[in-house]
């Protein structure tokens, strides 16, 4: 088969890329200010398209739902399949020829980092910190950030959320680490969540870590285990004890993981969240979603209840955050949904904590409200929440949601409150210098309490400064691989053979022209997802897209003559609708003017992206370059596009979610009818991933498919006429 490392080695590896679960919740796409260009700031997403266009993907297509015990045969597959000497060997003995040689070399994006929900520093030794991405696995810095090394093994499960160091003098290099990330409706087994398989454990420094079989199911695929969603992991400093904070539950190990107490069963089995948090003096504080506020002195062995009688009665995800400085003194913040949320103020004076022995003040009146398109206190359904009090000041309290948050009188007032990170403090939806939105854990120095690590879906960042006026961030993603990638897209024309570009979950699109691991990438310009992406005009114009198709056109060649050395356009249809989560583009190869773009069902063709005839945006958006292909619309949504370079010039491969394969002739002009290439024994109901084009045969095409239970990889040598099987 001809040409068949060139060509498909690629699409191949991107299949890889774009098998990663993204996080879930109802959250806002929002872009810097884009010059000439016609903005979609605060364009509301479905609050499950993720999770929909992930399970639309994966499903087996005869079940509609992801296969039982799949990790573990995913598993069992790789450790079956031959390495390279075990090949290599059988090639010799056989008199076939060696194998070629494939040489690699990792381009990052060093400098991006991805949703990191678990982050620690070590107790004995400040400089080392340990870090954990909610697909990227769990990494360790012994500098203070500014190198990182992966410890998680590539055959563990990568779904970092929680972390804790028994920090008792001896057993400091045992650590634990939660998985599975829950918010929303993912513990009810709806969608495709990401799942996790309970609690890991390492006895040696966070340098490697091993599943505790007590609390692994094997199974992330289905919730059917209370580990399977771990929200929190707290050791005791006295004597050791594990406590997690899991989905409708908590539990405790007295024997460093091999057997698990069940706490509060009676409360936690009607409050799907769970929070659990202790102070130095070994004194446990539990939060129940809809359950109240709970003490125990005696390890979880009892528990008050010390809910104040005029609390909210109806709360989601709720997080504690006590004062190192006072032991007495803790904050509570909680969801009530509709982006409402209550704080209060906890101090406890005697007893059980309870009634008179305990003084509850309410703060929520004083929650941040800066008003405008991202001032006001988010959490996306208490998807990022968190609370840190500030370890020599018992008044300096630090909320996070999209933005974080610090008030120097414990939100007592409005006018002693900060807004220090998220998106910028300009309220235009910009980025704050070197932090990011969607906060998930926030860590003060202890030598040194004005230093201070916040980890966020943009990895982690330092501050050296937290009461200054302006805090000043400085990003520690320094090859800390935990973005998630959906699209890579690399030069074409062979202008730029070292360019490489794609869009990642929540971290929009980055690229990268140097052939270095440590070279910086530089950004697009917004937030949001990236998804698919083209070059085009030897390297002179890049087109980008985030989440439902919002898409754009930079040209560097500088059209309307913007100082700023490039120019935009909006470059999607505005008429389409019904656009996936991540929707396909794609340049027509054979002449890098045209650009089809999938519209749900049906397609959509710009028939000129070149704007250099243009002194405006608004000027090249009134020709109304598009034209809607309505003869080749589709039974599903059209999730894969390719195009031809010759043997046939401009013949444009689609396929949809439904497995359905056509081809349209002479695509650049007309709206031509299309030829249904499906093969007999394409999988029913499949959904196609991706379609691969021989450049210079465009007869020679592979189609693959993305879901659990089907063959994944057809070939066809005749454009379709009949396909193999070569999975």
């Amino acid at each position: 088969m001809k040409y068949q490392a060139k060509l498909f080695l690629a699409p191949l590896f991107l299949i890889l890329l774009v098998t990663i679960y993204q996080k879930f919740n109802n959250e806002k796409f929002y872009e810097m200010p884009i010059p000439n260009a016609k903005m979609q700031v605060g364009e509301e997403e479905d609050p499950n398209g993720r999770w929909e266009f992930e399970w639309l993907r994966t499903r087996d297509p005869q079940t509609n739902e992801i296969p039982r015990n799949i990790r573990m045969k995913e598993i069992d597959f790789v450790k079956n399949i031959s390495n390279r000497s075990q090949v290599s060997m059988k090639n010799v003995q056989g008199g076939a020829s060696s194998l070629n040689t494939l040489n690699w070399n990792r381009r990052g994006p060093y400098n991006v980092g991805g949703r990191t929900r678990a982050m620690a520093l070590d107790a004995t030794n400040e400089s080392i910190i340990i870090a954990g991405g909610i697909s990227g696995g769990m990494w360790k810095s012994v500098n203070g950030g500014s190198t990182w090394k992966k410890t998680t093994k590539p055959e563990q499960l990568h779904s970092v959320t929680a972390l804790a160091q028994d920090r008792r003098t001896g057993y400091t290099s045992t650590w634990y680490f939660g998985s599975g990330e829950y918010i929303g409706n993912s513990a009810g087994g709806t969608g495709a969540p990401f799942r996790g398989n309970g609690i890991y454990k390492s006895t040696d420094g966070g340098d490697s870590w091993t599943s505790l079989t007590s609390t692994a199911s094997n199974t992330p695929q289905s919730y059917d285990n209370v580990f399977d969603y771990v929200n929190n992991v707290i050791v005791n400093p006295l004597n050791g004890y594990v406590f997690v904070s899991a989905a409708t539950a908590l539990r405790r190990s007295k024997d460093g993981g091999a057997t698990w107490d069940a706490l509060l069963s009676s409360e936690t089995g009607s409050a799907y969240y769970t929070e659990i948090t202790m102070n130095s003096k070994g004194v446990l504080y539990a939060a129940l979603s809809n359950a109240g506020i709970w003490r125990s002195a005696d390890n979880g062995d009892t528990w008050t209840e010390i809910t104040p009688s005029n609390f909210n009665s109806s709360y989601g995800r709720t997080v504690i955050g006590h004062a190192p400085s006072d032991e007495n003194t803790m904050y509570v913040i909680g969801d009530l949904g509709s982006n409402n949320h209550m704080l209060w103020k906890y101090t406890y004076s005697s007893g059980d904590g309870s009634g008179s022995n305990g003084t509850w003040v309410n703060r929520s009146a004083y929650i941040p409200a800066f008003g405008g398109d991202v001032g006001d206190f988010s959490s996306q359904g208490g998807y990022d929440l968190i609370i840190k009090v500030k370890p020599d000041n018992a008044d300096f309290v630090v909320i996070g949601g999209t933005n974080v948050y610090r008030s120097s009188d414990g939100f007592a007032t409005t006018s002693n409150t900060k807004w220090i990170g998220g998106y910028a403090t300009a309220n235009n939806v910009s980025m704050y210098a070197n932090h990011h939105p969607d906060q998930h854990g926030f860590v003060f120095l202890p030598s040194d309490p004005n230093t201070a690590f916040s980890s966020h879906d943009g990895g982690i960042s330092k501050t050296t400064a937290i009461t200054d006026a302006a805090v000043v961030w400085t990003s520690l993603s320094n090859g800390y691989y935990t973005t998630q990638f959906y699209h890579v897209a690399i030069d074409q024309s062979g202008t730029k053979p070292d360019l490489v570009m794609g869009g990642m979950q929540d971290n929009s699109t980055w690229k990268s022209n140097v052939n270095s691991e440590t070279h910086v990438w530089v950004n697009d310009g917004t937030s949001g997802d990236g998804a698919f992406s083209a070059i085009a005009f030897n390297a002179q114009v890049d087109i980008w897209s985030a989440q439902t198709g919002i898409s754009y056109l930079q040209d560097y060649r500088n059209p309307f003559n913007y100082s700023f050395g490039y120019s935009w356009v909006s470059m999607k249809p505005s008429s389409a609708s019904g656009q996936l989560f991540i929707n396909p583009l794609i340049l027509n190869q054979a002449d890098e003017k045209i650009l089809f773009y999938a519209g749900g069902s049906t397609i959509w063709r710009n028939n000129n992206i070149d704007i250099s005839g243009f002194t405006t945006a608004s000027a090249y958006e009134a020709s109304d370059p598009w034209d809607h292909l309505t003869n080749a619309a589709s039974a599903g949504k059209i999730s894969a596009l390719a195009t031809s370079t010759t043997n046939p010039t401009h013949r444009l491969y689609y396929g949809d979610s439904q497995g359905l394969v056509r081809k349209l002739d002479n695509a650049n002009s007309g709206n031509n009818s299309p030829t249904d290439i499906t093969g007999s024994s394409f999988p029913a109901g499949a959904y196609v991933s991706n379609i691969a084009v021989n450049p210079e045969d465009g007869d020679e095409v592979m189609v693959t498919f993305s879901n659990y239970g089907v063959k994944s990889i057809f070939h066809t040598n005749d454009g379709g006429s009949t396909w193999s099987d070569i999975s």
